[in-house]
């Protein structure tokens, strides 16, 4: 009687996707980029790579920024041996150091282009990542929203102000100046990556969103609730349900909204 035992076990593909919109802008200047991150021995897909690109819109060349980084990155860190940590820091430093090269080529652009960068390296154990700027990297565990990554823009500083008295919440959320970035993907010397240490453990359920600053016309709870019922779908489904929400708002300065989703299965 043949022996019917497969030959190695079988590793069901990762969910995942990603949806786009353009909002109320001109053009879209978001881009982001999937790729398979898998080591030697791993089974294709086992290891997933998202790259999220948030072109300066007030810079000239955003949907050219945000592209070039992104694809410099997923190159850079294919290209180079080493960690996964080192790859990742590697891949950072030739994006921002290819959008320097263009920028140097063409020097009528004034300001230079620029793009924030969020990249995420994700298995089925533990997830790394490496970002500049305001594009957030959220985790959904168990009920709960994290945002896991840090916000490069004024925001947080006018938070604190808000904490100390110095301001008010309404204050803030009027503040022209509160989407100002302090660091971004600019050709120049970086001035805040964050970038941690040591990579953060995932859980079967986890849902794992990388994304560009549009969401945030999402209130984090709502963002939340919607989370609550994705955990019976699909990443597709996902992406779909919180783009339609960005879409009812119908917010009349709505940005470009990229959202990344992976689930764990």
């Amino acid at each position: 009687m043949p022996d019917l035992a497969p030959s190695a076990p079988f590793v069901q593909e990762q969910d995942f996707s990603a949806r786009q919109y353009r909002g109320k802008r001109e053009n879209q200047e978001d881009y982001y980029a999937f790729a398979d991150a898998a080591e030697p021995g791993e089974t294709s897909l086992q290891r997933l790579l998202l790259v999220v690109g948030d072109g300066l819109g007030a810079h000239a060349g955003g949907s050219v920024a945000s592209y070039v980084g992104v694809n410099a990155f997923v190159r850079a860190f294919h290209e180079h041996p080493g960690s996964q940590s080192f790859r990742l820091r590697t891949a950072l430093d030739t994006s921002n150091e290819t959008i320097g090269m263009i920028t140097a080529r063409m020097p009528s652009v004034a300001p230079p282009m620029g793009t924030t960068l969020l990249s995420v390296l994700v298995s089925r154990t533990q997830m790394e990542w490496i970002s500049v700027g305001d594009s957030p990297l959220f985790l959904y565990r168990r009920g709960q929203l994290m945002r896991i990554n840090a916000d490069h823009s004024l925001t947080p500083i006018l938070e604190e102000r808000v904490r100390q008295g110095l301001l008010t919440a309404e204050e803030m959320a009027n503040h022209p100046e509160r989407h100002t970035l302090q660091s971004a993907v600019l050709g120049y010397p970086l001035a805040l990556i964050d970038f941690p240490t040591e990579p953060m453990a995932l859980q079967p359920g986890d849902i794992v969103i990388a994304a560009s600053d549009g969401i945030f016309t999402l209130e984090h709870k709502a963002l939340e609730e919607l989370l609550s019922f994705g955990k019976h779908t699909t990443a597709d489904k996902i992406a779909d349900a919180i783009l339609f929400a960005i879409r009812r708002i119908n917010f009349d300065r709505q940005d470009n909204a990229t959202v990344g989703v992976v689930k764990i299965n």
